[in-house]
């Protein structure tokens, strides 16, 4: 029997009745533009398009059932404007710029949290495609939609594909939200689905054991105990064999757990991350030299868990709601390779300047539809020194990121052959505005991207 399904005329604001429901509107061009190679292995490929568009690019190129990890921080339906910030000059009281990173309203009067999911869902049906049998598909939300896009993900994936659904507190409770009349809402949601033969791997983090109940054995190794709990018969005899038994005088069986020395005479016992994450601190507590400026941003410490555990050393990671890079830096540093998407001029350039700050070989592309970043001009000056080309900026004079080009062919792609950013932290330090490359070119390419995520090039004569 067909299922029943409403009138369109009764649809309410939220409408559950997905996907024959979505209006999607026209078909993605699925075309991108090559804007700057980095040979025919880059580390990161970074993508300014939206992420339906990514999706049908990454399919048309064959990549369906084939990406490793697919991680997504989408906008969490929190009726608000997200700015970024970046310090020049790197102190609280320095001078700062401020540009519109993305919007989150989705007001009544433009469908509200319908319009939302009618966004979403299409986006995650698409990027679903593209993880293999092994694959791992996170999803990073908070309270205000992940109870509904986890109904979403089921019926794209099926309840069976479920993994998990990780709790990560993100925040202490305090100030406001300590007494606000509600337990504090400091929390997010990760969910978590795979393909058929998908696992992840939780890592360890040590658990200090009280002195009291550190023992050692024969051989000096230190270690704790605990009751033998549900252990079956088989299980004790398994665990003797491996010198994990403990049989006191009166006949009782405990299980030995090994310990780490952690120094100071403190011992900890190694145990297995479950579904809840406290240990894992808010950007907030991280190095200032981690801390793009982006509004939203994750810390690197959270990314690099989920790639671990969701992906092996190198795999393809994706990120089509990438903000400031987190993922691709995390990518990078894990040994996989990763492509971002982005819709937002400001999230590429601020993903740009901080994969260049980490070493990792970037491509950069864009969609043909794409709107146009905002052109900036470009005033450089080079010399011949030698079998060096000396390359000094003038216009922009406080850029985020720049690069060179030496060798660029008619038509072909821009290869930063140099670059430069503008560093982080209490005392950053800004990009270099002379570069010194190798060449014999007679002219050269420069390529400059400002915090607002305005783009310039120019090509150079060289003197």
């Amino acid at each position: 029997m067909a299922e029943a399904r409403p009138p369109a005329s009764s649809r309410s604001e939220v409408s559950l009745w997905w996907p024959s429901r979505v209006e999607q509107g026209p078909a993605p061009t699925a075309e991108l533009l090559t804007i700057e190679s980095a040979g025919p292995s880059p580390d990161v490929r970074l993508i300014r398009a939206d992420a339906l568009t990514l999706a049908a690019a990454l399919t048309r190129e064959g990549l369906a059932g084939k990406i490793d990890l697919v991680y997504l921080d989408p906008p969490f339906f929190s009726d608000a404007d997200y700015v970024h910030e970046a310090r020049l000059d790197g102190r609280a009281d320095g001078r700062l710029t401020r540009s519109l990173a993305y919007e989150d309203r989705w007001t009544k009067k433009s469908g509200g949290l319908g319009a939302y999911l009618d966004m979403l869902a299409p986006r995650l049906s698409a990027l679903a495609g593209l993880i293999g049998d092994t694959g791992t598909f996170w999803v990073h939300l908070d309270w205000r939609a992940s109870y509904l896009v986890r109904v979403l993900l089921d019926e794209i994936f099926g309840k069976d594909a479920f993994l998990n659904e990780i709790v990560w507190r993100r925040a202490p409770n305090l100030g406001r939200q300590a007494t606000s009349g509600q337990f504090g809402r400091t929390l997010d949601t990760i969910l978590v689905y795979g393909g058929k033969d998908a696992t992840l791997v939780p890592p360890t983090r040590p658990e200090v054991v009280p002195r009291s109940a550190v023992r050692f054995d024969d051989e000096g190794r230190p270690f704790t105990t605990a009751p033998r709990g549900d252990y079956t018969d088989a299980s004790v005899e398994r665990l003797a064999a491996e010198g994990r038994i403990l049989r006191t005088a009166t006949g009782k069986v405990y299980v030995k757990y090994f310990l780490i020395e952690t120094g100071d005479d403190e011992y900890a016992r190694e145990r297995r991350v479950d579904a809840l994450w406290t240990d894992v601190p808010p950007l907030r507590h991280a190095s200032p030299k981690e801390r793009t400026g982006y509004p939203t941003q994750k810390p690197l410490a959270l990314l690099e868990r989920v790639v671990m555990a969701g992906s092996k050393e190198g795999g393809l990671v994706l990120d089509a709601f990438s903000g400031s890079g987190t993922t691709g830096e995390a990518a990078f540093r894990c040994g996989r390779r990763a492509i971002l998407g982005d819709r937002a001029s400001v999230a590429v350039a601020t993903s740009r300047a901080r994969l260049g700050r980490a070493g990792a070989r970037v491509a950069m592309q864009e969609a043909v539809d794409a709107e146009p970043s905002t052109s900036i001009p470009v005033v450089a000056e080079a010399r011949r020194d030698q079998e060096e080309i000396e390359v000094v900026l003038k216009e922009p004079a406080e850029p985020l990121v720049w690069a060179v080009d030496t060798e660029r062919a008619p038509d072909a792609p821009f290869v930063a052959r140099w670059s430069s950013a503008r560093s982080l932290g209490k005392k950053a330090e800004p990009a270099s505005l002379v570069a010194r490359v190798r060449g014999t070119a007679s002219s050269v390419c420069v390529r400059v991207y400002t915090d607002d995520g305005s783009v310039g090039e120019a090509e150079v004569s060289v003197r």
